[in-house]
């Protein structure tokens, strides 16, 4: 496991030096910290007494290094308790036995500089200077910088336009002009000093913060909050900061740091602290005016250079803390000896711990060359563990990892790293569950899959050649036809096939399939399906197909490998699967059947939308889209990925702009947000659809907080622990995050969320697509039920026929943006299949 930043040796030591220099004066003063005199306890360190008040005839602050002050203490008996230096920054050493600057002595640790002041002492204040100041600028940074980015990223438009060329001009003003002309007007103190950084240094933060929130206002669980009726502010404090906050106080020390490097370059120019304030920067002026006296220079820039180290790594502690993709700093890896045998990827005892879990209980696998085998199960089994394990990614958060993985005689686990991207290079291609994740959003398609080619040493034409081929050889060629498009200008499908022309572009001896075409409609899985197989048989290479579809496993296995557990439980042919006996294959097999709901009486119109249309740029995506929801039914609307279903769901919520008109009980919506409590959406994907760094208790009560603000605390409570238990949930598990439970768990939680205020209409957005099929059986039956218990409009966003059987009382096709079809489903009551 990690270890925590705090626990670190860089952050233990800063800790320790900030404890040594903050009481400054009761560390290197020339007065007592302490004074006992008549019983009276008194502290000179923070205020300097008169001699008159210690027993002298004097009104003059007493200087305690004087042998008469010394005397007339000892002459009452006084008790005096000195710091470990007894000298203050500004006190000139007596006695001195050479001139100064005098080297180091007993006296003087670090020797005196030019004007006989202690170089220790002057170290201690500077130190505290400098750390306060670099505190300061980093805070005030942060204010600005969070505030300017966050208001940019989140309104974004014209909006950040204006802010964005602002900021631009205002990074072109010269810092050390506008510092000149500032110390030649007023004398700068350490206020001034930080305040005019400030205004310099927050610009990284807002671009950081900027950037974050551009990406974050896109994603679901945003999205979910302004379709709950969330005003912009708790937006923005409530789910969007928290989450941009990691990488922005990440590089928080570095900030520091820098800030602290400026202070010393301006103290070293004049330009900084009023003279003969003790700086770091002052002793480098020391050690510059004073070359033959090199104990200056190494005191100054020992103990700036050691600061700006220390600084810097607690940054990167930090920064690798907040960076979940990083491996932790332990993971014990025992490598087992394991006989080589003659297949291409040879598996022996596989294990995998994450902390106390075990993932994988010894797997056993091979694959020949050439072959093709689905490794099937359900979700949690360890099928996608066991995928990254093969190409080395095994997630950060592993603790331990036992067995023997060899691919074409070479055993991968323990490989160095360097050798490790070497075989994930040239050996294994990955293709991933979620394509749109696959690219760089700012990169034209055709541009990264010629990067992948290029990795073979390929010239930059070359590369362009071999990428249009492999394109054509996954049959998509639109992106040698639009070199200029970007990622999110495809679809699904398309954005897929371009996944697997980066994976072959080596052709490689294995290719990692993992989840393919959990994302897809029925067309479009079967074309990829015979996409793979056909490429697995042109290049000869061998496929691990990770599924829990027994449809694509028959569809391109020779032989399928059954995991539960962490183990596999079946390793047989594709052609016996028909007759295998295992439990958890058996469940896999078994058609699903639709939850036993008879088709309820058209209730009152709840929702209508007449002539809806959507514009995204010049593409149009929807064009005149009539439909009409009835309380207690539900409407299905079904077509081919990229027809405008799910950009339909958005245009009646209002999270895009559309054409059309949407009325609710015949109504217009009305202006503000108050109308949507009454219709509510369920995303698609379970895990981005829930704030990540929210409690579900939190997610489930912000609904009743925004549309029931008259709920006591403890009635609110009681509504979250009843909602858990309608879905199907512990209420225990109020106090957990989306992040501890499984995807048929946190789709149950966004289900519980659309209904806790009691909407009269949900909009469901493919709310089984990223589940395997035993949890999507549960959540169709659970929607089922609930939408008959309530009696609750829906509008079902689907590709998957089954789904649609499972829920829907009329179907609405789409094609191309438009009406293709209308047919209202009569369906007889549904009878539960038995498994033998």
């Amino acid at each position: 496991m990690k270890r925590p930043v705090w626990r670190s040796l860089p952050a233990l030591l800063l800790g320790l030096v900030a404890l040594l220099v903050l009481p400054a004066e009761f560390v290197a003063n020339d007065r007592p910290v302490l004074l006992v005199l008549d019983g009276a306890i008194s502290s000179p360190a923070l205020r300097r007494p008169t001699e008159r008040a210690l027993g002298g005839s004097l009104p003059i602050p007493a200087d305690f290094h004087d042998p008469a002050v010394q005397a007339l203490l000892e002459a009452r008996g006084a008790t005096q308790i000195w710091p470990p230096i007894r000298f203050a920054p500004d006190t000139v050493a007596p006695g001195l036995p050479q001139a100064a600057p005098a080297p180091p002595s007993r006296q003087h640790w670090l020797g005196t500089d030019d004007q006989s002041r202690d170089v220790l002492a002057r170290l201690v204040w500077g130190l505290r200077l400098s750390l306060g100041f670099g505190a300061v600028v980093t805070a005030l940074s942060l204010v600005f910088g969070l505030t300017l980015g966050a208001i940019q990223g989140y309104f974004a438009g014209i909006t950040d336009l204006v802010l964005q060329r602002l900021t631009e001009i205002w990074g072109g003003v010269p810092l050390l002009f506008l510092l000149m002309m500032l110390a030649s007007a007023i004398a700068p103190n350490l206020w001034v000093l930080a305040a005019v950084l400030s205004l310099f240094m927050w610009m990284g933060i807002a671009g950081l913060t900027r950037a974050e929130f551009l990406r974050l206002r896109g994603q679901d669980f945003v999205r979910a909050a302004v379709a709950m009726g969330a005003a912009p502010p708790r937006i923005i404090f409530h789910h969007i900061l928290p989450n941009a906050l990691a990488p922005t106080l990440s590089i928080a020390p570095f900030l520091m740091a820098g800030s602290m490097t400026l202070l010393a370059g301006l103290d070293l120019l004049g330009l900084g602290m009023p003279p003969g304030t003790p700086s770091l920067g002052e002793l480098l002026a020391q050690a510059r005016n004073n070359l033959h006296a090199p104990w200056l220079a190494a005191a100054a820039v020992g103990t700036l250079g050691g600061m700006l180290l220390l600084v810097t790594l607690v940054g990167q502690k930090l920064r690798d803390a907040m960076d979940p993709r990083l491996a932790p700093a332990r993971r014990l890896v025992q490598l087992r000896p394991a006989p080589a045998g003659d297949a291409l990827l040879d598996i022996r005892g596989l294990e995998l711990d994450f902390g106390a879990t075990q993932a994988l209980r010894g797997v056993d696998l091979t694959i020949a060359a050439g072959q093709a085998l689905a490794l099937l199960g359900e979700s949690g089994s360890g099928k996608t563990v066991t995928g990254l394990a093969i190409a080395g990614l095994v997630p950060p958060q592993a603790t331990r990892l036992a067995g023997s993985i060899r691919l074409a005689g070479q055993q991968l686990l323990g490989l160095a790293e360097p050798a490790r991207r070497v075989v994930l290079r040239d050996r294994i291609g990955l293709v991933f569950q979620e394509p749109g994740a696959a690219f760089n959003p700012l990169q034209p398609v055709l541009r990264q899959v010629a990067e992948a080619a290029a990795t073979a040493g390929l010239s930059a034409r070359a590369a362009r050649d071999r990428a249009a081929e492999l394109l054509r050889m996954v049959g998509l060629p639109e992106p040698v036809m639009r070199p200029r498009a970007l990622p999110h200008q495809f679809s699904g499908g398309q954005l897929q096939r371009a996944v697997i022309a980066m994976a072959i572009a080596r052709e490689p001896l294995l290719l990692i399939a993992d989840e393919p075409t959990a994302s897809l409609d029925a067309a479009l899985r079967g074309a990829l399906l015979e996409l793979l197989d056909g490429l697995r048989r042109r290049l000869g290479m061998a496929l691990l197909l990770i599924t829990h579809d027994i449809d694509a496993a028959r569809a391109v296995a020779d032989r399928v490998a059954v995991m539960q557990g962490g183990r596999i439980l079946a390793d047989l042919p594709v052609a016996h699967l028909d007759t295998a006996r295992e439990p958890a294959l058996r469940r896999l097999l078994r058609p699903q059947a639709a939850p036993p709901r008879s088709p309820p009486p058209a209730g009152r119109p709840v929702l209508a939308a007449s002539g809806i249309g959507l514009l995204y740029g010049a593409t149009r995506v929807l064009d005149g889209v009539d439909l009409t929801l009835h309380a207690g039914r539900t409407l299905a609307v079904t077509g081919p990925s990229g027809c405008g279903k799910t950009s339909l769901a958005l245009a009646l919520l209002r999270l895009v702009p559309s054409e059309g008109e949407v009325r609710l009980d015949g109504q217009p919506l009305p202006p503000g947000r108050g109308w949507r409590r009454r219709v509510q959406v369920v995303f698609q994907n379970p895990a981005g659809s829930l704030s990540p760094r929210m409690t579900l208790g939190a997610i489930l009560d912000e609904p009743l907080r925004l549309h029931m603000p008259n709920l006591s605390p403890r009635l609110r409570a009681a509504r979250v622990r009843s909602a858990l238990a309608e879905v199907g949930l512990d209420p225990a598990l109020a106090g957990r995050k989306p992040a501890a439970l499984s995807g048929g768990q946190r789709q149950r939680v966004a289900i519980a969320r659309a209904l806790i205020a009691g909407p009269d209409v949900l909009i469901l957005d493919e709310p089984t697509s990223a589940l395997d099929r035993s949890v999507e059986a549960e959540v169709l039956a659970l929607i089922a039920r609930l939408q008959s218990a309530r009696g609750f409009a829906c509008l079902l966003v689907t590709h998957d026929p089954r789904v649609v059987a499972a829920l829907a009382d009329e179907e609405l096709r789409l094609a191309a943006g438009r009406i293709a079809g209308f047919r209202v489903l009569h369906r007889p009551t549904p009878q539960l299949e038995t498994t033998p």
